[in-house]
């Protein structure tokens, strides 16, 4: 079958072929249909993941769509697939028989695989972990990322008063406008980001970043606000300042989508894809066909959302 695979750390996947995978008992056999990338995949072949990485070579891709013999669409994640076992970006693939969350039917693959781990990532933040609701006033750091510009959606569809979009890239900072932002603001512009709430401060901060700008960002927080971290993309620590965490009675709160049990996942992701085809959040990615896995690999490297899609 034809699989694109990692021949090197540091190197993107090239297409070619591959043994078929044999089912065991208690496995089913699922044709792939589309493989969402992340950065997850990205640091696991760049030798950059603390868990390390498959044996070389391996196919890349932590999370699918498929379709079951019998033709049910299914959303495949877990089993160490794309970390510590080759993952799914090939034709077909050899699972557990409880591994597959069954997707509604019409579910566009490309947009089921892409709402796993990034979808996740923005849903349960918000929706679950800081309960955005009317009164809120969110701050989005990263705004300009994939899991960023959901966030701002969800946080307006739940009925914050205020999202304000903080990022560095001016383009997608103007997306996040498009998509519900209040204000957009510079990363780094405490001034700004303190007018951008009328000295009032934000209630809730949605932080893929940690580091300095979730550092500065807390200058402006309100009395009592919460803080849903979620990811260190601007670095591994961060220097809290004890008068705005103690001072303000911060509440600051992890959340890992490895954390999860399958069940929570699995509602999380039904949740949010009843969101999109209703057509009341939108996910912005590209597709690529398998032949061009390359392609899609620097897509998602510069910080695009990237699905190969193989049928």
């Amino acid at each position: 079958m034809r699989a694109a695979q990692i021949a090197e750390l540091g190197a993107a996947p090239l297409p070619g072929d591959v043994a078929e995978p044999e089912p065991g008992e208690g496995d089913v056999l699922v044709h792939v249909a589309a493989v969402a990338l992340n950065p997850l995949d990205i640091a696991v072949a760049g030798g950059r993941f603390y868990g390390g990485h498959p044996d070389l070579p391996y196919a890349p891709g932590c999370e699918a769509v498929g379709r079951t013999e019998d033709g049910g669409l299914v959303y495949l994640f877990g089993d160490g697939r794309g970390v510590a076992k080759p993952g799914f970006l090939g034709e077909r693939a050899v699972v557990p028989r409880d591994l597959p969350l069954p997707l509604p039917e019409g579910t566009d693959p490309a947009i089921g695989a892409a709402t796993g781990i990034a979808g996740i990532a923005a849903w349960v933040p918000v929706a679950w972990k800081a309960e955005v609701g009317p009164g809120d006033r969110v701050l989005v750091l990263g705004a300009s990322g994939t899991v960023g510009l959901l966030a701002i959606q969800a946080a307006k569809l739940l009925g914050a008063d205020t999202v304000v979009a903080a990022g560095r890239d001016p383009a997608r900072l103007e997306r996040a406008r498009r998509l519900g932002a209040d204000e957009l603001v510079q990363l780094g512009d405490g001034e700004a980001l303190a007018a951008a709430f009328g000295g009032d401060g934000f209630t809730v901060c949605i932080d893929p970043l940690w580091g300095e700008p979730l550092a500065q960002a807390l200058a402006a927080a309100a009395p009592h606000a919460r803080i849903v971290h979620l990811g260190q993309a601007a670095g591994p620590e961060a220097p809290l300042r004890s008068a705005d965490v103690r001072g303000k009675e911060l509440r600051i709160l992890g959340h890992s989508n490895f954390a999860l049990t399958p069940e929570e996942r699995g509602r999380a992701q039904l949740e949010l894809l009843e969101h999109i085809a209703a057509g009341r959040i939108s996910l912005d990615l590209e597709r690529f066909p398998l032949e061009r896995a390359d392609e899609a690999w620097e897509c998602q490297r510069t910080g695009g959302k990237a699905v190969v899609l193989l049928s």
